[in-house]
């Protein structure tokens, strides 16, 4: 049963995918600048040379020859397994060869002549399934003219490198372009990307990325549970864990809570967010205390923009008041009243500033202490949180609600924890879809 559901996403994944594209290339993000980026652009269109395969060795999987990419599309990942920045990457080319694989894509993984006696046992902790082999003496990257791992390479069907150097969050449409078109589409590439620069219908990345004028919100019912119980999701930070005091021993889900996003404890200051087919992103935070919000709100505006119709980023307001003990001891009413307060500031506070996000008041820190496990309620609840309070916190929870990471929004750690939600999401997936087909039959991409 659980391998039918997965081959089932795959399948309507594929099928979708399967669309016709006429993909612009300035679409597709690249990294660097300067001379190093100057070097890339030069080897856009021009030929990969097969022959750099006969110097990789020591593979991990069946080793990939020249015949074997032979009229295929091809995604190269230089990559290594000790570099934390590589973990994520590597999980998008696995998505990739997930995806993509009944469309002939071959995914290769460069690994570094440095630290690859934990090359097997790194993909076998990711569950990385294309073959893997070892760049000695860094021959291969000095070819391609590669910087710091990782990087990504994508060469099409007529064997020209088409993208290079790409940025993770392209990988998905510069496979996508080279994946669905021919042969004879490929050796006429140059002519394409010149015609591209004419302005055409919008795409499912412009869709996701905020360009969501006319498209319909879809009623997405969530997926069977099973598939996001196979799904793919970020390694949790039992670090970040701990240091938020977080407990999951209760929840279910391997242990992770699973919160309500409706209940009439969260009073919204700017208008809700649609939810549906959406990656949840919440921050904590309090006006009283700068330090959990001065650097991260920029920061979600950009997380908004960039991730679009992918994710719902909120900031959850949450009631962190000082009060005197004594005080409190005397007549418990101070503390309503110091909240009563704070909650005017705060409303005063969120009118004056323009944020591109949603703005909630978690005010007896229900989704905060609910995401950590804690099934203290009432005052307790309130004065227990308000004490232990450390920011800057923000939680990733998948569509169906459940926590799924935990840490600072100022982490790599963060991005990359986010980016790998979106592209294994269920729902997501299904809206994505829907997006896509929408677009096809208004003439987009």
């Amino acid at each position: 049963m659980k391998q039918g559901l997965i081959s089932v996403a795959s399948l309507m994944l594929a099928g979708l995918m399967a669309a016709p594209v006429q993909g612009q290339s300035d679409q597709i993000v690249r990294e660097g600048s300067g001379e190093h980026r100057e070097a890339q652009d030069a080897m856009e269109l021009t030929s990969f040379d097969r022959s750099m395969l006969e110097g990789l060795t020591d593979w991990v999987g069946d080793p990939v020859t020249a015949d074997d990419i032979d009229g295929k599309p091809v995604l190269i990942l230089t990559w290594a397994s000790w570099h934390t920045g590589s973990t994520a990457s590597a999980r998008a080319a696995q998505l990739m060869e997930r995806f993509f694989a009944d469309q002939g894509l071959v995914v290769i993984g460069v690994h570094a002549d440095e630290g690859y006696e934990t090359a097997a046992s790194t993909a076998e902790r990711l569950r990385l399934n294309f073959p893997i082999a070892r760049d000695a003496d860094s021959r291969f990257r000095k070819a391609l003219k590669a910087d710091m791992d990782p990087n990504f390479y994508v060469v099409d069907r007529a064997g020209q490198i088409r993208f290079a150097d790409v940025e993770r969050s392209s990988i998905r449409q510069a496979v996508r372009i080279v994946a669905q078109e021919s042969r004879e589409d490929a050796e006429n590439a140059t002519n394409r990307v010149a015609a591209a620069n004419e302005p055409q219908g919008r795409t499912i990345i412009e869709v996701n990325r905020g360009d969501a004028a006319n498209i319909p919100e879809w009623d997405i019912s969530t997926p069977d549970a099973l598939r996001y119980q196979d799904a793919d999701w970020p390694t949790r930070w039992r670090e970040a864990e701990d240091e938020f005091d977080a407990d999951f021993s209760r929840g279910r889900d391997n242990g992770l809570p699973v919160v309500d996003f409706d209940t009439e404890l969260v009073q919204w200051l700017t208008p809700k967010p649609n939810l549906n087919g959406r990656v949840r992103v919440v921050y904590y935070w309090s006006h009283n205390f700068p330090y959990s919000y001065e650097r991260v709100q920029p920061l979600m505006d950009e997380v908004q923009r960039r991730h679009g119709r992918d994710v719902a980023v909120i900031g959850a307001a949450v009631p962190v008041i000082l009060v005197d003990s004594d005080d409190v001891r005397r007549d418990s009413s101070v503390v309503d009243e110091a909240i009563e307060r704070f909650t005017t500031n705060l409303q005063s506070v969120v009118a004056r500033t323009r944020l591109n996000h949603a703005i909630a008041f978690d005010s007896q820190w229900e989704l905060h202490s609910s995401s950590l496990g804690k099934s203290v309620g009432g005052r307790a609840r309130m004065e227990r949180m308000a004490r232990s309070f450390k920011a800057p916190i923000v939680i990733l929870y998948s569509s169906d609600n459940s926590v799924r990471w935990i840490g600072s929004p100022l982490s790599d750690l963060f991005d990359q924890a986010l980016n790998q939600m979106v592209d294994v999401d269920p729902a997501v997936q299904e809206r994505r879809m829907r997006d896509a087909a929408y677009l096809a039959r208004q003439g987009g991409r």
